[in-house]
């Protein structure tokens, strides 16, 4: 098996949330996210994790051809939104960690920190803050890419790393989002409301919280026995901040329904029908996808917000266990949704692309995959 690149092109009210803390007076603010006006498009590939290492080849954005060999790095590395900014962490034998913020453009090297062992490394989307935390996914720290200097730092016992769910740093790099499942678990019997955590990385507290009432999500132990252990059951609703970190937004866990979210004020905007606009598809050649509403072995959605804030889009994967205890993994499919009237825009039914990523323009879809080599 091996990773391969694939593109798609795609030309192209009820209030549900009950507010459980107030914000405090030091508030987000939006901030327009500007994408470069040239672009080009590179692959960031990993190794093993016994020997990780990562090399950048430049690609051509029409054909996928290679261009340029690739540049190799040491250990693991994460890009910014914008593609300006590279961070590598490499891992050392004595349980610390190196960083080194690396210039995407040209590879040159712009600043190494050597904070304490750091993972999940997580950049703003103009490269400028990087949030890592530890081991345990319960302390945070946010650094100053341009400066070295740690700006803000967080403790808490919420783990939001390790709930299923991606988590969001606002484009000034102080506030960090995400959604926690309270009660989920093996000890679960079925799943839970999703709750929306904010924290100011300055201060180091909390300060907001969303329960998303409508929305069900977690892991618990379902009734079906394989091999004599039962079946962890999980679903996974897809949730994604906006690039100027001014909305989240919430695909419902049987992709029907897309609730938006005001991330400054933790208010819901609107839950709405994901509806099919009256002008047919069938010039793309594309059907709707099927969701699977029974809560299978797995349904997890994947949710990115397209350069402009205007559009979603929604890629879903589908886990079962067969009787031999064997997982097998099924790519539902890409969705685009109009984030402002919740129109679902297309489908492309089948496809396997747990990661995508819009083209800076707006114009292609860039998704990666498994194949065969067979």
């Amino acid at each position: 098996m091996r990773k391969a690149l694939i593109a798609v092109v795609v030309v192209g009210m009820v209030a549900c949330g009950q507010a459980v803390s107030a914000p405090s007076p030091a508030l987000p603010s939006a901030r327009p996210f500007h994408p470069p006006s040239s672009w080009g498009l590179f692959l960031a590939s990993s190794d093993t994790f016994e020997q990780p290492s990562w090399a950048l080849t430049r690609l051509d954005a029409a054909t996928l051809t290679d261009v340029e060999a690739g540049r190799p790095g040491k250990g693991y590395a994460v890009a910014s939104a914008d593609g300006s900014t590279l961070v590598e962490i490499d891992y050392n034998n004595d349980n610390t960690s190196a960083l080194r913020v690396i210039d995407a453009r040209t590879g040159t090297l712009r600043r190494s920190l050597r904070p304490p062992f750091a993972t999940n490394p997580l950049l703003t989307a103009d490269g400028s803050h990087l949030l890592v935390n530890d081991s345990y996914g319960s302390q945070y720290r946010v650094f100053d890419t341009r400066t070295g200097r740690q700006t803000g730092s967080l403790v808490t016992a919420e783990s939001i790393c390790c709930a299923g769910f991606p988590e969001w740093l606002d484009p000034t790099g102080r506030f960090l989002y995400g959604l926690v499942v309270p009660g989920s678990g093996l000890g679960a019997s079925g799943p839970g409301t999703p709750v929306l955590l904010r924290y100011d990385l300055q201060s180091g507290k909390e300060d907001g919280r969303l329960r998303l009432n409508g929305l069900q999500a977690g892991v618990w132990q379902g009734a079906r026995i394989v091999n004599a252990e039962h079946v962890a059951q999980t679903l996974t609703p897809g949730a994604a901040l906006s690039p100027d970190g001014s909305q989240l937004a919430v695909l419902y866990q049987d992709g029907t329904r897309l609730m938006t979210i005001d991330a400054i004020h933790m208010t819901v905007i609107a839950s709405r029908q994901v509806s099919v606009p009256s002008s047919p598809l069938s010039w793309l050649g594309l059907m709707p996808i099927d969701a699977d509403a029974k809560y299978s072995e797995g349904t997890t959605w994947s949710l990115v917000y397209s350069p402009d804030g205007r559009r979603l889009l929604a890629s879903a994967e589908q886990m079962q266990v067969d009787a031999s205890g064997h997982e097998q993994t099924q790519g539902l499919g890409l969705r685009l949704i109009d984030v402002a009237t919740s129109t679902r825009m297309a489908d492309l039914p089948g496809v396997d692309a747990p990661w995508a990523v819009f083209a800076p323009d707006g114009s292609a879809l860039y998704g990666m995959t498994w194949v065969s080599n067979t």
